[in-house]
């Protein structure tokens, strides 16, 4: 019914680090040709190495300062591609979201070489993202493009390692009365971890999930409400259903479920890996509640996160948004099972 998974259990790169500074963006300038120049400019967006897996995050607005002195000034121009990996390959190009493309993947994936430094006994990763911009053209049968190699280098050691890479959920808006017209998007991604120990168990595997306010809502706005719950298929009220987190934030199963309030507006969960009686499958749904920042008769809202007492009520903010990942599964044998009243139990502790 649980699926398996084959892994070495070979301690990998786990540390956070940004692009490497001070290395310059390459910029190819007729690719058919292979014609390339170096622009000068610092490599742009954001990349966390963490456990074995590189994620690489860049907005719009930074690709398009590479090209126009004012990015608001592209207009007609678009992004066609941005890829972890010069060679383009399908499964290693980034997702986008909202002005912004993401991208995760595994160190031995998406062509990453690594070097070992003999002497500062330091392991590290190098690769390039290649992002290609369609320019405006004066005719159709004219194609204008801009490709740019941006330097990726992840440094360090640790001990956790990444057996399903990240992925993000449906990006979502939370609208209403206080917010934007557009509303304020919110994303959300999980990965799966293996881990030598964890919850007091050995040889496990781990749910990683990380809700975060995208910029520059994170400024105005914080993550108030948050809940976490899990269905067997993709409708929300299929049951069993589970809480893991109730709609207050509060942590009902600190034996297997850890809560970490990164910023009021970002937060991490770690649940241990589980499987479902009768399904092989399951979806997580998160749901998120926010609080504006400054504006009058909003901070009725902004009661912080979970709420002890069953007696004391709280206004929540008229409107929610809900996420809901893509299809799951345990990997190996999974320790805690869900059975069909819901209600979560470690195999060890029974």
């Amino acid at each position: 019914m649980f699926r398996s998974a084959i892994f070495l259990g070979i301690a990998v790169l786990a540390v956070s680090l940004s692009t490497a500074m001070g290395q310059s963006v390459m910029r190819i300038e007729n690719e058919d040709l292979g014609l390339i120049s170096r622009t000068g400019v610092e490599a742009i967006g954001s990349l966390i190495c963490d456990a074995g897996e590189a994620e690489y995050t860049v907005t719009e607005e930074e690709i398009f300062k590479l090209i126009f002195v004012n990015p608001t000034s592209g207009r007609g121009a678009w992004v066609e591609t941005v890829t972890v990996g010069a060679n383009s390959a399908p499964d290693c190009q980034a997702l986008r979201l909202i002005k912004k493309y993401v991208k995760a993947t595994k160190f031995e994936d998406c062509g990453f070489t690594s070097w070992y430094d003999n002497v500062t006994n330091v392991l590290t990763y190098s690769n390039e993202a290649k992002v290609v911009v369609r320019l405006p053209s004066p005719s159709s049968n004219i194609i204008r493009r801009k490709t740019f190699l941006v330097p990726l280098n992840c440094v360090g050691a640790g001990s956790a390692v990444v057996s399903v890479p990240t992925k993000w959920f449906e990006q979502f808006f939370q609208t209403g009365p206080l917010f934007e017209e557009f509303g304020v998007s919110v994303s959300v991604k999980i990965r799966k971890e293996h881990r030598a120990e964890a919850f007091g168990e050995l040889d496990v595997f781990v749910n990683v999930l990380t809700v975060e306010l995208d910029r520059p809502y994170d400024e105005t706005y914080e993550i108030i409400g948050h809940r976490v719950f899990t269905t067997p298929t993709l409708n929300q009220t299929s049951t069993p259903s589970t809480e893991f987190i109730s709609s207050r934030g509060c942590n009902p199963y600190p034996d297997f479920v850890t809560v970490t309030k990164v910023r009021n507006d970002k937060f991490i969960y770690e649940i241990l890996d589980f499987g479902i009686e009768d399904s092989d499958d399951y979806y997580f749904h998160v749901e998120v509640n926010l609080c504006a920042k400054g504006i009058p008769g909003s901070r009725v809202h902004c009661v912080e996160t979970c709420v002890g007492s069953r007696m004391l009520r709280v206004n929540d903010a008229p409107n929610k948004a809900v996420a809901t990942s893509g299809s799951l599964s345990a990997m190996g044998v999974p320790r805690l099972i869900i059975g069909s009243n819901g209600v979560p139990a470690l195999t060890s502790r029974k």
